[in-house]
C-alpha cells in the first residue's frame, strides 16, 4: 500500500499536540519552577535592573502568546473529534434525534430552541 504524503498542516498539528502534552507534564512544570527560581535569584543578584525586567517581560509574553495558540489549536482538534464521534453515535442509535447532529454549527438561538425541545421530550 502506497503511503499518502502528509499535509504540512498535519505536521504542525502533531507538533502542537506534542508541545501542549509536554507542557502539561509534571517534569516540565518542575523545570519551569526551577527556571523561575533561578531567574529570581539572578534578578536579586543583578538588582532587578531594567534590562533584566525587559528580558523577563519579553520572554514571558512570548511564551504565553505562543502557548495560547498551541492550546487553542489542540483543544479545537480534540473538540472536533469528540463532536464527530457523537454525531456518528447519534446516526447509529435507533430512536436518536437526527436533528441534534452538528448542533454546534447552528446559531445560539437555534441551539436554545433545540435544547428546549430535547428537554421537553426527555
Amino acid at each position: 500500500m502506497k503511503r499518502q504524503p502528509r499535509h504540512p498542516a498535519s505536521h504542525l498539528s502533531t507538533a502542537a499536540r506534542i508541545i501542549v502534552a509536554g507542557a502539561g507534564s509534571a517534569a516540565v512544570a518542575t523545570i519551569a519552577l526551577v527556571l523561575v527560581a533561578l531567574w529570581t535569584v539572578v534578578g536579586i543578584v543583578a538588582g532587578f535592573n531594567q534590562h533584566w525586567l525587559d528580558l523577563l517581560y519579553a520572554v514571558t509574553g512570548g511564551v504565553t502568546f505562543i502557548m495560547v495558540f498551541l492550546i487553542q489549536h489542540t483543544t479545537g482538534v480534540q473538540t472536533r473529534a469528540v463532536l464527530l464521534k457523537l454525531d456518528e453515535l447519534i446516526r447509529a442509535t435507533d430512536g436518536a434525534r437526527d436533528d441534534v447532529i452538528a448542533a454546534e454549527h447552528r446559531p445560539l438561538h437555534e441551539q436554545a430552541r433545540l435544547e428546549e425541545r430535547v428537554s421537553a421530550d426527555g
